[in-house]
């Protein structure tokens, strides 16, 4: 896996050679053609092991409901003032499982020297060089403050890598640096990152806050116990929500999201650019963009139809996803493997 600047619309991604060996995990077979919610799902129905589910109720969920959502046959007046609102639910905990994500090949505290730890490492320091994570810094400037600390990970189609690169990411940075991370499932029609952490699908999120003149980010956000990381799931189904990306309402939340906190780091794991005009929007908010590449799959003309719908001064950076190496013991990070192997 590497990363790349794309400092022009001209630029193109290089071929990439041939080999037996992938740098990611191949956790199931026919992977060619096959996501990480694939694998997960197919790993749940063999009943390996329980969902992990946040410390909250179905009544709490229901009390979720009734604050957030709406639909389009509900015509009842909105509450009168002197009613009072419903419960609020705050600070709702997950864990990590750490098992789980070990077995789809993410990063966990266990082993912090490992190869794809190493190319972690190297993609996201090169994101952080550009972020100014400090008040001192930000203090001052004029209009939309300095957004390199808000990512954006996308892809060209869908089932190139998108949502593992965006967990490894999230996972690294929490790991390594300690700083807060929020993860937002901005793919609303297909939405993958409660699967990947065990949650349940049907968590109020991004759209909810969206739709509702009343939402509240703390009331829907789920914090991981023992990590500096908060997740905000999709939410709602939404016919599109290009127009929902592209408003102001957007615009007032992500500022919310990218000033409460001076050490927050914000990733999004959004649509595939080519899927949907989701990605486009939601890009006009982030400061960086980190597009994922499948080395074997994506072909030249879908990344540049893919980069020609983002904008040139955007920060667009390329990663390349599931390249492969012809010596083991020539690939990237195989040092500290072989470190790994040696200790008691």
């Amino acid at each position: 896996m590497s990363i790349i600047d794309r400092a022009t619309s001209g630029q193109r991604v290089a071929q990439s050679g041939k080999g037996p060996k992938r740098l990611a995990p191949v956790p199931a077979k026919n992977r060619k053609d096959r996501s990480i919610l694939d694998d997960i799902d197919a790993w749940e129905r063999e009943g390996e092991r329980p969902r992990t589910e946040p410390k909250v109720s179905d009544e709490d969920i229901q009390a979720f409901g009734d604050a957030f959502r709406t639909t389009k046959e509900s015509a009842e007046p909105k509450r009168a003032a002197a009613t009072p609102p419903p419960p609020q639910v705050r600070s709702r905990e997950f864990s990590f499982d750490y098992a789980r994500l070990e077995k789809f090949g993410f990063i966990t505290p266990k082993v912090r020297r490992s190869r794809i730890s190493e190319e972690f490492r190297l993609i996201k320091r090169r994101l952080m060089q550009r972020m100014s994570l400090s008040a001192k810094k930000k203090k001052g400037q004029a209009g939309r403050d300095d957004r390199n600390h808000v990512i954006l990970v996308t892809s060209a189609r869908p089932s190139e890598g998108k949502s593992f690169v965006a967990m490894n990411l999230a996972l690294s940075i929490i790991f390594d640096e300690g700083l807060n991370v929020l993860l937002v499932d901005g793919d609303v029609a297909r939405p993958s990152m409660s699967k990947i952490l065990g949650l349940r699908n049907d968590l109020p999120g991004l759209t909810d806050l969206l739709l509702e003149d009343d939402g509240s980010l703390p009331d829907v956000l789920l914090r991981e116990k023992d990590k500096s990381l908060s997740y905000l799931a999709a939410g709602a189904m939404v016919a599109s929500a290009t127009d929902l990306f592209g408003g102001e309402r957007m615009e007032t939340l992500v500022a919310d999201m990218a000033e409460r906190y001076a050490d927050r780091i914000i990733i999004f794991d959004g649509p595939p650019l080519l899927a949907s005009t989701e990605p486009v929007a939601l890009a006009e908010h982030a400061g960086q963009v980190v597009m994922v590449v499948d080395a074997e799959k994506t072909s030249r003309a879908a990344v540049d139809s893919a980069l020609d719908l983002l904008g040139t001064d955007q920060n667009v950076n390329l990663v390349l996803n599931k390249t492969t190496v012809g010596n083991r013991t020539e690939q990237f990070g195989s040092y500290y493997e072989a470190y790994n192997q040696a200790q008691p």
